[in-house]
């Protein structure tokens, strides 16, 4: 089976966990501005500012994967991309499983009490570890030894390159129209007009950063069908690589601030929401263009 068959397939498959992801991304940011929140109780809010942090490790780890390819392969499909691409979808589930079973604790405890909330969200956890780590491993254990081998030639089709380019903005767009969704809904609630005037143009400038991102994300397609009449050529790779690439920056940038809003009327302190954001800025730029960059220049050098 041909490489970048495999790399394609495997960054669909990311692309299916990124949907999954964008229900509780886009939740997680709703949940503050309902009415009422600042009433629950500590532990409850704990709850939320930690599904929000997990979800959003989740969503950098899904990330992480389109960002090497682009920056460090340049677009080609190698082994090391298809192992990336795997590691990286392992790792996401971990804190995506995490996030529900908070979220679960979150919605349940208001209903039926704080011991069967923590039951329910353990409940959900355990849940997605048996079917999403369990039943991996007793397949694995189950399966013969794969005869497959796969075509590795050095070489990546242009056609490839660009349906993977493609994909890889498919990816990350759902959560980023996730985000979008929640800016403007939440500026029509109450409790966002009683926010301090900083915060409120914080989320404001954060909105500008996510629908630009949202804009280069589309761009690709929209330049391949009317200026490319949908032909695969070199020239458009390079043109759709770069703008992927640099639409990461806006989204880090309009995540880490509505993170920070978030996480300060969750705990109701400003300066453990600084920190954390700041925490996000760190992570992401570090998955998405630190680490990409660096690797980039290793293999350079060797």
């Amino acid at each position: 089976m041909k490489l970048e068959k495999l790399l394609k397939t495997a960054l669909d498959e990311l692309r299916m966990q990124m949907l999954g992801a964008q229900v509780l991304f886009g939740f997680q940011f709703h949940t503050c501005f309902q009415e009422g929140f600042k009433d629950f109780p500590l532990v409850t809010r704990a709850a939320d500012a930690a599904a929000l942090g997990l979800i959003t490790i989740t969503l950098g780890f899904l990330v992480a994967a389109p960002a090497q390819h682009r920056l460090t392969e340049r677009g080609r499909a190698t082994p090391r991309t298809l192992a990336v691409t795997t590691l990286f979808a392992e790792l996401a589930l971990f804190p995506f499983s995490l996030a529900m079973g908070c979220d679960f604790f979150v919605v349940l405890s208001r209903y039926f009490g704080t011991q069967t909330a923590l039951i329910g969200g353990i409940g959900a956890t355990v849940m997605a570890w048996s079917v999403w780590y369990g039943l991996c491993v007793i397949l694995s254990m189950q399966r013969k030894e794969n005869t497959m081998k796969m075509q590795m030639d050095g070489t990546t089709s242009l056609h490839g390159k660009i349906d993977e380019m493609l994909t890889e903005a498919r990816v990350i767009l759902p959560g980023a129209q996730a985000l979008l969704g929640f800016q403007f809904i939440v500026t029509l609630t109450k409790p966002f007009t009683e926010l301090p005037r900083t915060m409120q143009l914080i989320h404001f400038g954060a909105l500008a950063a996510i629908a630009l991102s949202i804009v280069l994300l589309i761009a690709p397609a929209a330049i391949h069908r009317m200026t490319f009449k949908g032909e695969d050529v070199e020239r458009f790779h390079t043109i759709g690589s770069t703008i992927v690439t640099l639409a990461l920056v806006p989204l880090v940038i309009g995540l880490t601030g509505d993170f920070y809003i978030a996480t300060a009327i969750m705990l109701k302190n400003e300066a453990i929401a600084l920190a954390g954001a700041a925490t996000v800025l760190l992570l992401l730029i570090s998955l998405w263009y630190v680490l990409p960059l660096f690797l980039r220049a290793k293999y350079r050098a060797e």
